[in-house]
């Protein structure tokens, strides 16, 4: 059983594109379930709490994930990347590719192993 963090672009000034990255997000998080391996989908957990942050811009909201998901990737041994157009300018998916790959564990993209999980 492979374990994963599934990271996902997620900030955007379009909320129906939020709402998209999210739901997303969790159709993949379910395949990698199905395919029968543990995964910690950080966007499936943060968004439902993410809307309960009043007052906060979304360099706050991120700087209170960070530690929460540093404990979570100390867990976990592999990190994909759901690579959905935007992916590459998340200061929180550098962040944690930059976490993994620091510890010498693997770091993919969803497009090169998603045909892993049919």
């Amino acid at each position: 059983m492979r374990k994963i963090f599934l990271a996902c672009p997620y900030s955007h000034a379009d909320a129906a594109v939020v709402e998209e990255r999210f739901i997303a997000c969790n159709k993949v998080a379910a395949g990698i379930i199905e395919a029968g391996h543990a995964v910690f989908s950080q966007v499936s957990m943060s968004h439902p709490i993410n809307q309960t942050f009043v007052g906060k811009d979304n360099a706050a909201i991120g700087k209170l994930w960070a530690p929460v998901d540093e404990v979570f990737m100390a867990l976990l041994d592999e990190l994909i990347v759901l690579d959905l157009p935007g992916w590459e300018l998340s200061g929180g998916i550098k962040r944690e590719i930059a976490f993994f790959e620091a510890r010498g564990r693997r770091v993919s993209l969803w497009s090169n192993v998603a045909a892993q999980f049919t």
